[in-house]
């Protein structure tokens, strides 16, 4: 199953009858599971409980960690305009439509008719850890985006064999993927109803509970001798 292309042709001509659901806070629903620092954990009942039923179908003892579940669109566009300018500052003779067509391989646009996936609470970016809370290898011997496409040939037999594991429990569920994104899955948004075909997204933009809270990040410990060098300045 090597998924069905999604282009923003497509994804913007997808009708949106928001169902309603509210935001649910992973935090109270999934502690089987591991969530990022930063993360902002909401996301819609169906599709926490397709995280769960997801969950349970992954051998024991593994568990997802959840590095992204919903964006703000003012989160969706720093991150796309930070991206568009630093293609712009790379590429100064591209035009515009060029800039936008290389910035839309790795970001949803977040100006466009249809919602980016991760700002409708029916989108999540995940992985497998161990026991010892550390992700399984999904990508070697590649790095980075040479390894985002989710059928890649040129993994290691236990690269395969851990992205089979993912592919299986969350396909099992009920999610779609993102092909180009491995770590990329979503249920009810735009794009899943191109990948699927549906005739219409359950999910449309909707905001965080307003007194939201992201997942807390390690506070820096500095060290004494480093705190009393900058007392004396």
């Amino acid at each position: 199953m090597l998924g069905s292309p999604e282009p923003f042709s497509l994804i913007n001509r997808i009708p949106i009858c928001d169902n309603g659901e509210p935001l649910v806070d992973l935090r109270m629903c999934c502690r089987e599971m591991l969530l990022a620092p930063g993360c902002l954990p909401y996301l819609r009942p169906t599709a926490i409980q397709m995280l769960k039923a997801a969950q349970q179908a992954l051998p024991r003892p593994y568990r997802f960690r959840v590095s992204t579940a919903l964006r703000t669109l003012d989160m969706q566009a720093r991150g796309y305009w930070r991206s568009y300018s630093r293609l712009k500052e790379e590429h100064p003779n591209w035009p515009k439509s060029a800039l936008r067509r290389a910035c839309n391989k790795y970001h949803a646009p977040p100006d466009v008719k249809a919602p980016p996936g991760h700002c409708t609470g029916g989108a999540v970016d995940l992985t497998i850890c161990g026991l010892d809370g550390k992700p399984l290898d999904m990508t070697s011997p590649t790095v980075g985006w040479e390894a985002a496409y989710t059928y890649a040939d040129d993994l290691s037999a236990e690269a395969k064999a851990n992205r089979q594991m993912l592919i299986y429990a969350m396909f099992s569920a009920g999610f779609s993927n993102c092909r180009d994104e491995w770590w990329h899955w979503s249920y009810g948004d735009s794009a899943w109803a191109v990948r699927v075909g549906e005739p219409v997204a359950w999910f449309g933009l909707i905001e965080p509970p307003c007194d939201y809270t992201f997942v807390p990040r390690p506070r820096r410990i500095r060290s004494p001798r480093l705190r009393a060098r900058r007392r004396t300045f």
